[in-house]
């Protein structure tokens, strides 16, 4: 069975449209006999004592157009054809921003932001007017820290004029958080603000 979250996995073949076959109090409507794969009808199905006069032939008919479909759809679903793995459509280098956030004096809040497509954190950039007041104590994507040990960092080593700080974060699917925990080590209210910059995919 292919994986939802995977890249590109799209539906392709959607659930038949039309009423569930009901046979009771139907004239003319026996059963419906096995699976054909001969002839021009792919969905096999036969039908036996059909009334071919007034409401009984249009309720067969009826009836028989619902039960083509469903066996349709069943052998749609039997030999696995309703998904397929696409390759994306557009790659491209996007940001996203953190906002403004102001934490009192000495004070720690955890910041998420959630992208709409997705996306794979590679830089943060926190601007070098505020950076020298906070710390990063995390950086989550989903459940998933993206440090290697616990550890405050001073947010000065992402500034926007900082060299060798691109990283190669995990991959953040559709609506999944992003997180990131701040630190305010000034004894005064500070707002922190910054951006997430890396490639996405749609």
């Amino acid at each position: 069975m292919a994986h939802y979250g995977s890249y590109g996995d799209q539906l392709i073949e959607g659930i038949l449209d039309g009423d569930d076959v009901d046979s009771s109090g139907w004239d003319g409507f026996t059963e419906i006999v096995g699976d054909d794969e001969s002839g021009d009808d792919e969905s096999g199905a036969q039908f036996v004592g059909d009334d071919d006069s007034g409401m009984g032939a249009a309720k067969a008919r009826h009836a028989r157009a619902n039960a083509s479909k469903q066996a349709l759809m069943r052998k749609r679903v039997q030999a696995g054809a309703l998904l397929r793995n696409l390759p994306p459509r557009s790659a491209r280098e996007f940001v996203i921003g953190l906002g403004s956030t102001a934490l009192p004096g000495l004070s720690s809040a955890n910041i998420s932001v959630q992208p709409q497509v997705i996306f794979r954190p590679e830089r943060i950039v926190i601007p070098s007017n505020l950076a020298a007041d906070f710390l990063i104590t995390d950086v989550k994507v989903g459940k998933n820290s993206q440090l290697v040990s616990p550890g405050a960092i001073p947010a000065v080593v992402f500034v926007e004029n900082a060299f060798g700080v691109r990283l190669k974060m995990d991959t953040a699917q559709i609506a999944q958080f992003i997180t990131i925990s701040v630190t305010n080590q000034n004894g005064a209210a500070r707002n922190f603000q910054g951006a997430i910059i890396g490639p996405a995919v749609e």
